[in-house]
């Protein structure tokens, strides 16, 4: 079996097969054979972490040995649609409704046992072709893995300076930011990034944990802990915690260990990133959240920015959730008309980027034409609708300018190198939108 790292998929899509469940696949051998790179994944903890450096390929799932949860897979299933699903069963597993559910929406087809060796390896060889055959047409498909991330303004480069700065380390991690600006899309770019890429990343929802940090698993009810050992521990609005949950995580924080059902005392090695929607300035006024905790969590931290504040950025992520959404739903859509990018700039996006993906879906989805114009975007008007793009782009550009000379304190210098451009652009851009400090004064002593 030929087991290591795969690069991401390039302009022709290799023939590589991942391979999930069962224990004796006497197909597997003729396709390794005929050249095919197998993968066999039997936990799905990793199963994520391994299709995202694989990207595009045929998927074999084995449901015949009943190895794990159908919703468990179904979940991960739905979250890496780049990969392209066979199906194997038992004859008696077909009037299994969730088994039913599973094959129609997730699989190209399925084969029951025994598997007929050659039909399966023509499937899988025609679904090769077809991978291709789509990145032809889709030159991006697989590269879905930074939604959210996207950009060249000051604000996103910043933000990704700090993702990489932050995945090196092995310390707590604090994420704020409003609701919809894809907080636990940064918290996956950090781990992807970080040491721990290849253990397990557990996401737990801090307003149902209960006092014991028991959760469901595919291998049944275990400790938070005992599931993160070695990995990462994702908290979503950790300041929903109850006191009892703050108790027991502080310990593990301090002590680096917990105590199992038996009462024993377990050592673990954890990474916690916690996600909040709350401001640093108010978390430390929340009477509901433990001093200790909160300094033992938050050693390093950093604010993802709303996507008002993102400028031409916002025309960058629009286009890029066309080409995934049009791809998934195969509509005709291709671009954005010039009013219809004018509407996205100007319009403040309370919802940031979550309402920024439900508007680009419904467009998608209700496309006729290759170009989708500003009438079918479901924004309200809050300009003339004669508005350019190039007015829009120009007070995003001014806004952007006075953002960064606020934050280095007038400092034309340091406010230049934060953009990434030298003192002579930066001056030109300054001149531009008549954004040039006033020069000094200095009173002239008296004798």
């Amino acid at each position: 079996m030929t087991i290591g790292m795969v690069k991401k998929a390039q302009a022709v899509i290799s023939n590589t097969l991942v391979v999930f469940g069962g224990s004796n696949q006497n197909w597997l051998p003729a396709m390794e054979a005929a050249g095919w790179l197998c993968h066999r994944c039997y936990d799905l903890r990793t199963a994520e972490t391994l299709l995202l450096e694989i990207g595009p390929c045929i998927g074999v799932v084995d449901l015949s040995h009943d190895d794990f949860s159908i919703h468990s897979f179904s979940a991960m299933v739905n979250r890496n649609k780049q990969v392209r699903w066979i199906a194997i069963v038992r004859d008696d597993q077909l009037n299994n409704e969730a088994i039913g559910q599973f094959i129609v929406n997730f699989c190209l087809d399925y084969f029951s046992v025994p598997i007929p060796p050659e039909r399966l390896q023509q499937t899988i060889g025609h679904q090769i072709g077809m991978l291709n055959l789509e990145r032809q047409v889709w030159p991006q498909l697989g590269n879905f893995g930074q939604q959210g991330l996207q950009g060249s303004t000051a604000v996103m480069k910043k933000l990704r300076d700090q993702v990489k700065r932050i995945a090196l380390s092995d310390v707590p991690v604090v994420i704020s930011g409003e609701i919809g600006t894809g907080k636990i899309l940064v918290a996956d770019a950090i781990f992807q990034a970080s040491a721990r890429a290849k253990q397990q990343v557990i996401r737990v929802n801090c307003e149902t944990m209960t006092a014991d940090w028991q959760i469901e698993t595919v291998s049944g009810t275990e400790s938070v802990f005992e599931a993160a050992n070695n990995g990462v521990l994702v908290l979503e609005e950790f300041t929903a915690l109850t006191d009892a949950c703050q108790q027991a995580l502080y310990q593990v924080l301090a002590e680096g260990y917990y105590y199992n059902q038996a009462g024993e005392a377990t050592t673990v090695d954890i990474r916690v990133i916690s996600i909040t929607k709350y401001s640093f300035d108010y978390l430390v006024t929340l009477t509901t959240l433990r001093r200790e905790l909160y300094f033992r969590l938050n050693v390093v931290s950093l604010t993802v920015p709303t996507l008002r504040e993102r400028g031409d950025d916002i025309i960058v992520l629009a286009e890029f959730l066309l080409l995934k959404y049009a791809r998934q739903y195969n509509s005709v859509a291709k671009s954005l008309s010039e009013q219809a990018q004018a509407m996205l700039l100007q319009y403040p996006w309370p919802g940031n980027v979550q309402e920024l993906i439900c508007q680009i879906k419904r467009a998608v989805l209700l496309a006729e034409n290759k170009c989708i114009e500003a009438e079918q975007l479901d924004i309200p008007r809050l300009v003339d609708d004669k508005l350019s793009l190039k007015k829009v782009r120009e007070e995003s550009e001014r806004n952007a300018l006075l953002t960064v000379l606020e934050n280095n304190k007038g400092q034309i210098s340091a406010a230049a190198r934060e953009l990434g451009v030298s003192r002579a652009t930066m001056y030109r851009l300054l001149n531009k939108h008549e954004l040039i400090p006033p020069p000094r004064c200095f009173r002239q002593g008296h004798a």
